[in-house]
């Protein structure tokens, strides 16, 4: 009896010691090591709250025309009540009327863009731009939209909730106006969180989870269940449209971003991690994952910022933008505030694009850009960086980093000192 107890006691000890460093990980994604009482705000040189850009998940850079696009709810309470990429399907009746808008990184004005041809609702997600090389003045922009499901009977289980759709838009650069073209649906497209546009007719999208609430939803989310894909979506004539699985390795992708050269970013939210892929095929494209890199939070919507004007001084400081909630564990409850105020943590890390290059990149660690209790941005889930040309700012190197939250009441842009943010994260490699 004493020598079994004495093996048990070594396998126990064994076992401890090694779940030690996963379970310390997983309680640091999920914010248990960073209480709100003593949170640490991390913010740039000033801070600007953009007005009209209430409850925006996601949001892109269009470089030809240096503008941001992004796709608003609108209003938190109807955001708080039905969006099924937060697994909240309580309000279907009350299924937002959201938009798109486009933010000016100089003014920091936004301008909100009429849909023509479209009549709603319009819950918005993820969001992708594509400008043909020949064209860069139109944009066409792909929109999820988390449709309320007609079909869907309170009393029965044989329908989803929610009917999730894709929507795409054409808009000309300066116009104040985006036209419908058509709503995209395919039994492939279940849980669409975010889109990468390959040209105007054909994208990626992530279904970030399989089950849309409840508990299995929690199980697969903290299980790290690879029960999730990335989709090739084609659209082959005005009715027909073609869907085929890119990727199904990754749990819980949810993110999606162009790196430098096509490289592909996907994001696994609640593994902390990003995956670095190559698009592969002709007709039916597949991601092929190089490598991957981690942070110690939540990576929701990764991009990557390419250095505009490093031959000015000789310093480069592209990288890529991880951003995520500071304390995820908060999120469920704090998300279906109707009055919006619910603290939700944010935090964006920055990785030297040295990360990106094939190899093992989990020894680079990312550095702490951004971070904020939730009192200037609420929930982060997307982070853009759009530089200043340093001849219009006394040869300073600064940018503007903004950040937005899918049920945050305001977009945040935050001046950063790349002197002093950025260069020791890019000197370490």
């Amino acid at each position: 009896m004493a020598v079994f107890l004495y093996v048990i006691t070594i396998v126990l000890g064994a076992l401890s010691a090694f779940l030690y460093a996963p379970l310390k990980r997983e309680a640091t994604i999920l914010g248990l090591f960073r209480p709100l009482h003593s949170w640490q705000n991390l913010h740039g040189i000033e801070n600007h709250a953009i007005d009209g850009t209430i409850a925006c998940e996601d949001l892109h850079y269009h470089e030809p025309s240096d503008m941001l696009y992004s796709a608003c709810a609108g209003k938190t309470v109807t955001a708080a009540g039905w969006f099924p990429g937060a697994g909240s399907l309580d309000h279907p009746e009350r299924a937002g009327y959201g938009t798109l808008v486009v933010i000016n990184p100089k003014t920091l004005k936004s301008q909100k863009l009429s849909l023509a041809d479209f009549e709603g609702p319009f819950v918005t997600h993820g969001i992708s731009i594509y400008s043909p090389p020949s064209d860069l003045e139109t944009v066409y922009i792909y929109a999820v939209n988390h449709l309320p499901n007609p079909l869907w009977i309170a009393t029965s289980s044989a329908q989803p909730k929610a009917a999730s759709r894709i929507e795409l838009f054409v808009h000309t650069v300066g116009s104040d106006t985006a036209k419908h073209l058509r709503s995209i649906s395919h039994p492939m497209i279940r849980t669409p969180n975010d889109l990468l546009a390959l040209s105007e007719r054909e994208f990626l999208v992530t279904n970030d989870h399989y089950y849309r609430d409840g508990f299995m939803r929690l199980i697969e989310e903290f299980s790290h269940s690879s029960w999730t894909d990335v989709v090739h979506v084609r659209l082959v004539d005005e009715t027909h449209v073609t869907a085929s699985v890119s990727l199904n390795s990754i749990p819980n992708n949810n993110g999606l971003g162009w790196g430098p050269d096509q490289q592909v970013l996907i994001s696994n939210a609640m593994a902390g991690a990003l995956y670095f892929s190559r698009l592969e095929g002709e007709h039916n494209k597949t991601l092929s994952v190089t490598h991957s890199a981690r942070a110690d939070g939540v990576v929701d919507n990764p991009s990557f910022f390419p250095d505009p004007w490093a031959g000015v001084d000789g310093k480069d400081y592209s990288g890529y933008l991880l951003p995520g909630l500071g304390r995820p564990i908060d999120f469920p409850e704090n998300y279906k505030d109707p009055t919006g105020k619910a603290p939700l943590a944010s935090m964006v890390w920055y990785l030297p694009a040295s990360a990106g290059k094939d190899g093992d990149s989990w020894a680079t660690k990312p550095r702490l850009l951004f971070s904020d209790d939730g009192s200037s941005l609420r929930g982060a889930t997307t982070a853009v960086l759009v530089a200043i040309d340093p001849a219009t700012n006394e040869g300073k190197r600064e940018g503007w980093l903004f950040v937005t939250g899918v049920i945050a009441p305001h977009m945040l842009a935050t001046k950063i000192d790349f002197a002093t943010t950025l260069s020791s994260a890019t000197e370490q490699d």
